[in-house]
């Protein structure tokens, strides 16, 4: 059966890194306004976010090691 908070949910997290940060924070707060999503949700989405920068930063400091 269908489940359009799923549907929203992983729509909102395969958007990480491919969207703006702000626009996928606007879209999931709307959804959250609508009753759609919970914080629960909003928490998923806002460690799928972060955890893009850290993998970024890992990379980085391995790159200033090999120098």
């Amino acid at each position: 059966m269908f489940n359009l908070r799923n549907f929203i949910k992983n729509g909102l997290l395969k958007a990480v890194g491919e969207m703006a940060d702000y626009q996928i924070i606007l879209n999931s707060a709307g959804w959250l306004e609508k009753g759609v999503l919970v914080e629960e949700d909003l928490l998923e989405i806002q460690v799928a976010i972060d955890s893009q920068y850290k993998k970024e930063e890992e990379q980085i400091e391995e790159v200033n090691k090999e120098l």
